[in-house]
């Protein structure tokens, strides 16, 4: 039963490649799809298109840079799934057996219209940062995910009512986003805080952007300085992009 209603995608427009090219990565995901039948995965092969001239190729060569990178990455898998609601996750994020038992009510949300006029289009879910306590900076880096993506996006949902998308846990109205765009924006230049312009998207076709506290989504964070300087870095150029 919960095969029929729920599928697993993961996006990994590399694996046709690594496949062909005997990279262990693609055995990995090979082992994966056997212990976890449910499995697809979501990948650009090489298709050789026959013509009068010569035989011509399509391949990750071919294709633009800025299209092998996380928005379109996350475009490119939309298609291959079904149902009415999209969650959209991250590699470095998991989730917890007793959190799962909750996404049927979660998936009731949109059946609400919160704002008294719109049904939902983007459930927003809180994060909890499970790498906190491997050292004083990861705590420190903890407590600043937990501002930023947990306290700031409630108190945008409500009361400002200016919540848009932040990114990973969050639920999309699958039919909603897959006529209007797509969840994400794939751009040459803006591929900074690509995950923003769904929320974008979605408010300006009369979307609606919740936030629910009730049910959370694992996130490991860096523990190194190094890349969390990186990270910080990161977030100041979205601010700056933002205003």
């Amino acid at each position: 039963m919960a095969d029929m209603k729920f599928t697993y995608v993961i996006s990994c427009q590399l694996y046709g490649i690594h496949k062909r090219s005997g990279d262990p990565r693609a055995q990995d995901i090979l082992r994966l799809m056997i212990t976890y039948p449910s499995l697809r995965v979501a990948y650009i092969d090489e298709v050789e298109e026959p013509s009068k001239d010569r035989s011509k190729k399509v391949n990750q060569k071919d294709l633009p840079s800025w299209v092998k990178r996380k928005p379109e990455n996350q475009n490119h898998a939309i298609i291959f799934t079904r149902g009415e609601g999209l969650q959209t996750i991250d590699m470095n994020q998991d989730s917890y057996m007793e959190e799962a038992l909750k996404m049927r009510n979660l998936l009731q949300e949109f059946l609400k219209r919160h704002d008294g006029v719109r049904y939902p289009s983007i459930l927003g879910l809180r994060e909890h940062i499970f790498t906190g306590s491997v050292s004083s900076l990861t705590w420190f880096m903890s407590n600043q995910e937990t501002s930023f993506v947990t306290i700031g996006e409630r108190l945008l949902a409500n009361p400002l009512k200016a919540r848009f998308h932040y990114g990973h846990p969050d639920v999309f109205d699958r039919l909603f986003h897959l006529t209007r765009g797509g969840v994400n924006k794939a751009s040459k230049i803006i591929n900074l805080s690509e995950d923003i312009f769904a929320g974008f998207n979605s408010t300006l076709r009369e979307g609606n952007v919740t936030h629910h506290e009730y049910i959370q989504v694992g996130k490991g964070r860096d523990v190194g300085l190094n890349q969390i300087s990186l990270l910080k870095l990161k977030l100041l150029m979205e601010m700056a992009s933002k205003r």
